[in-house]
């Protein structure tokens, strides 16, 4: 039952960029101890890939179990979920210029 309603201290690690396809960031946050609790997560980190003709996928991966997790969209809280995709904009080369700074 993953639902991700904050998460804090957003930390861009690394990224992979494929011109003109997609940019692929590695995020650290701090999250939730209910979060980590009720869905097993020893330390978690975020996978985001960022479209550019549009869209977006956040993934979680453990790093300690080594498992991948692909929540939906609205398992995350609507805010959550913007701030997530807004820091990796920030971060993402082929987005720079989109996140006005």
């Amino acid at each position: 039952m993953l639902f991700l309603n904050e998460v804090k201290n957003l930390e861009f690690n690394s990224q992979l960029s494929l011109n003109q396809v997609e940019d692929r960031l590695l995020i650290t946050a701090d999250f939730p101890q209910d979060f980590l609790f009720e869905n097993s997560l020893e330390n978690p980190f975020l996978y985001v890939t960022l479209y550019v003709r549009g869209g977006s996928i956040i993934k979680l991966i453990d790093e300690d179990t080594a498992q991948l997790y692909t929540p939906a969209k609205k398992d995350f809280a609507p805010e959550t979920y913007q701030q997530i995709i807004a820091f990796a904009r920030e971060h993402a080369p082929q987005f720079k210029n989109l996140s006005g700074k």
